[in-house]
């Protein structure tokens, strides 16, 4: 069976089937029967990347008679360069501005979500750096029952505590009043 490599623009996309339609250039713009668009994993592990976009340019292979074949995936041109030509840089761009990137040779990792950020697990997370960390955030809560803090706690600016205090050792304030005044 000859198969035929062929460029054009998706025209339509199902998204439950995982196909599309292309508007083939080297057809006078015909449109394709529903084209499979190959995924990574469709049992046991499965996954389901976006799928190509309407207007996206796409290179496609097709049967002989052009009826059935698949989507190879989208295609860069001089009207549509690479948003990134660093060889050393994965980088996502998402239709909403979100950007995922790992520049490897660097070794650094960002995402830079525009909307919420969420993190789930069902067991235990561990962040390990080797180097400080800095969290940034008008504010914090942590919804915590128990928080243990093993080392020293720096607070720089005032502290608010709802509830009793309980210190095992000598509480001292360097501003000269300790828990040895009396009343």
């Amino acid at each position: 069976m000859a198969v035929e490599l062929e460029y054009g623009e998706v025209s339509a996309v199902d998204h439950m089937t995982c196909r599309i339609r292309v508007r083939l250039d080297d057809r006078d713009g015909v449109e394709s029967y529903w084209l499979n668009v190959p995924q990574r994993n469709t049992q046991g592990t499965q996954r389901r990347p976006l799928m190509p976009e309407l207007n996206e340019q796409v290179a496609v292979l097709l049967n002989a008679d052009g009826v059935g074949g698949v989507c190879l995936g989208g295609i860069y041109s001089t009207a549509e360069p690479p948003p990134v030509v660093d060889e050393d840089t994965d980088y996502v761009r998402f239709s909403d501005g979100t950007i995922s990137t790992y520049d490897r040779a660097a070794g650094v990792m960002t995402l830079d979500c525009v909307g919420a950020l969420l993190v789930k697990c069902g067991r235990n997370i561990t962040v390990e750096a080797g180097e400080p960390v800095v969290v940034k955030a008008p504010s914090a809560t942590l919804d915590i029952p128990q928080v243990t803090l093993n080392g020293d706690l720096q607070v720089n600016g005032d502290l608010g505590v709802k509830g009793n205090v309980s210190a095992a050792g000598a509480v001292m304030d360097a501003g000269g009043n300790s828990n040895h005044h009396s009343h």
